[in-house]
């Protein structure tokens, strides 16, 4: 029974959220509001997780080596170096977030464009 409320609740957001697109998207006014905003959460997502990526890099790059200089007789060594890929992987997933940002950000604008809204145009 509650499997069957959250399906019926994810459709009921759907549809509002469908439709509130159609009825805001063909108000021109409503359209640079939302491209703005779309902009400045944009701009803010790159310019967080650029840094945090690099910074990632770094401390990443540094623990590896670290960890190669470490004795292998103790848990130390296989620590470090975990911890070292952990932040490599970070940085590549903050690195593909900091590329597919902009690309994401105008597909959720122009959802309602195939139903016959007009596209909201974005560019930072």
């Amino acid at each position: 029974m509650k499997l069957v409320n959250n399906k019926v609740m994810i459709y009921l957001v759907l549809i509002v959220a469908f439709i509130s697109n159609l009825v805001f998207a063909s108000v021109p006014s409503f359209q640079s509001a939302v491209s703005q905003e779309l902009c400045g959460i944009v701009n803010f997502v790159k310019a967080i997780v650029g840094i945090l990526a690099v910074v990632l890099f770094m401390l990443g790059g540094v623990f590896y080596a670290i960890g190669h200089f470490l004795p292998a007789t103790g848990n130390l060594r296989s620590n470090v170096q975990g911890w070292a890929m952990g932040m490599l992987m970070a940085a590549i997933i903050a690195l593909i977030m900091f590329l597919i940002a902009q690309p994401v950000v105008t597909m959720i604008a122009n959802l309602g464009v195939s139903a016959g809204a007009s596209p909201i145009s974005i560019s930072c």
